[in-house]
């Protein structure tokens, strides 16, 4: 292969599985140069999840040398249960994968989008992430342990996942007023965020909102934000009583206020047909009749669709 020129010792080497290309890159460096700078660059190596199935052939030192050379061209990157695959019971290590603390220290300079799914995720990992992964737009984490601090670091931010995790209020004001972000999701936080959210300014600019405590069913949330077009709201162990009490003051609600947020929404999801139905009526979309004797449940996840609401506004009267 020392004759052929670097397109077609590309060419070959993009037939090769990964753990040949791998083998190919240790024999030379010419080969190691190739697939650093055009094979490894493709899509298919830009975009990887640690449970990919091309990664499953590697061996522990193989892996470790594969996302040595390509992290900093990656824009995309998924881990999942990092602690399973690195141990494999209390009594040893697993070693066929590292730990999560070696994903962390990597060089992600092109990185765009981080999803971490380890409970064990703490703010010093945070921090690290904002040193690595200068141009990330998108991150999603879930974990007690991460209160919100360090993810101002994160300047290119546009859009956090953060379901169950402990953000605290302070540092969500600080996080809306310095971070443009457009995508919130604060599923089941463990403090409540609906009033923080409605008296930060910075939250004016978002689209898509997630969260599990907004009253009156979000509907004062989608008649405060003007560019949202997704909200989803979630409850857990509410009882009976406690939604048709909701719903009844969400009628009120509606019934007094302007008529800008019915005009808006377009659609609505839910998984308890009646609460839909009455949000529905509530908002004028009603489609289907209410049942004569509606049954709830005690997890309600509602999605709410939108319009654009400045094209909306333009078209009130």
């Amino acid at each position: 292969m020392e004759g052929l020129n670097d397109d077609c010792v590309c060419n070959i080497l993009e037939f090769l599985p990964l753990v040949e290309q791998i083998k190919m890159a240790r024999l030379a460096p010419r080969f190691e140069e190739l697939l650093c700078l055009i094979v490894w660059r493709k899509p298919r190596y830009r975009k990887v999840s640690v449970s990919d199935s091309m990664l499953e052939p590697l061996s522990k030192e193989d892996y470790i040398y594969f996302f040595e050379l390509t992290s900093p061209a990656m824009e995309e990157l998924y881990i999942w249960n990092v602690h399973k695959k690195a141990f494999d019971s209390y009594l040893g290590r697993h070693l066929m994968r590292p730990e999560l603390s070696f994903y962390l220290r990597r060089d992600y300079s092109n990185l765009r989008e981080l999803c971490i799914a380890d409970e064990n995720m703490n703010n010093s990992m945070i921090s690290t992430i904002a040193k690595s992964c200068r141009q990330l737009r998108s991150l999603s984490v879930s974990s007690a342990y991460i209160t919100g601090k360090y993810l101002t670091g994160l300047s290119n931010l546009e859009t956090l996942v953060a379901p169950e995790c402990s953000v605290e209020l302070p540092l969500l004001t600080e996080l809306l007023e310095q971070v443009h972000l457009k995508h919130l999701d604060l599923t089941s936080n463990r403090y409540p965020v609906e009033a923080t959210i409605l008296q930060t300014e910075g939250s004016k600019r978002l689209e898509r909102l997630g969260l599990s405590d907004a009253e009156d069913y979000g509907f004062p949330l989608a008649d405060s934000l003007p560019q949202l077009n997704t909200l989803v709201v979630s409850y857990h162990k509410v009882s009976t009583q406690e939604q048709l009490a909701m719903l009844e003051t969400t009628r009120t609600r509606v019934e007094q206020a302007s008529r800008k947020y019915p005009k808006r929404l377009q659609s609505i999801l839910c998984n308890v047909v009646d609460v839909e139905v009455a949000l529905e009526k509530i908002a004028g979309l009603q489609k289907r009749p209410p049942r004569d004797n509606p049954k709830f449940n005690e997890l309600l996840k509602i999605m709410y669709f939108l319009s654009n609401p400045q094209a909306g506004d333009k078209k009130s009267p």
